[in-house]
């Protein structure tokens, strides 16, 4: 029959045992777990050289007229949107490095979607920003797209009932000008008295009826 003492410490030896070996799974638990939750680093790195290149032959301070500015080709709405406005009023007029590091604001806000067209190849890993029409240019075609005319206003009609000839009237021009009812034709028949020498011979001065 075994001593107390011994028994004592097989029992010790039981639960160290034990406690190791909840250690040693827990562990095994833990640590792929950890492990899996980390997200691989795959966030694109710009290349705005190449960028620039892509979109502006490499030409920092180009200005075409065609609403995009400098060699990464920013809008004035997006240049002042992410800070432009602190460097210059242009991103043409910015420095190289002005240019980049509003492009790299706005490469952290929206990803380089704003430069669809050469962000995909001007990255040195992973995948460029979603190509989802931006306030970048999409199409030669929407930029030859001339702009929309100004909306003309009419101008009021006069209800002057008589008008006096200036110097450089002419009687269809004051038929236009005052909306005479009837046009130059109704406007000399009205006037016919005043007018004796004929509608083409009209003096500064003479007071013409135009309605009524």
């Amino acid at each position: 029959m075994p001593s107390p003492l011994a028994k004592r410490s097989v029992e010790k030896l039981l639960s160290v045992l034990l406690v190791l070996l909840g250690v040693v799974g827990l562990a095994g638990l833990i640590g792929p777990g950890t492990a899996a939750a980390a997200p691989p680093s795959d966030s694109p790195v710009p290349d705005w050289e190449r960028i620039a290149a892509c979109e502006s032959s490499g030409r920092w301070h180009i200005n075409t007229g065609n609403g995009y500015h400098g060699g990464l080709q920013i809008d004035l709405n997006t240049w002042r949107a992410y800070g432009g406005r602190r460097y210059a009023p242009r991103a043409d007029l910015a420095t190289r490095a002005e240019q980049i590091a509003v492009g790299e604001r706005i490469a952290r806000d929206r990803g380089l979607s704003a430069w669809p067209n050469c962000a995909a190849r001007s990255t040195t890993s992973g995948a460029a920003g979603s190509s989802s029409p931006e306030v970048r240019r999409t199409s030669t075609a929407a930029e030859a797209a001339p702009a929309p005319a100004r909306a003309r206003t009419t101008p009021a009609r006069s209800t002057a009932r008589t008008y006096v000839v200036r110097p450089g009237d002419c009687l269809s021009a004051i038929a236009d000008r005052t909306h005479a009812p009837g046009g130059t034709k109704a406007l000399y028949a009205r006037n016919k008295h005043a007018l004796d020498q004929g509608p083409d011979h009209i003096y500064p001065g003479q007071r013409l009826r135009l309605r009524g």
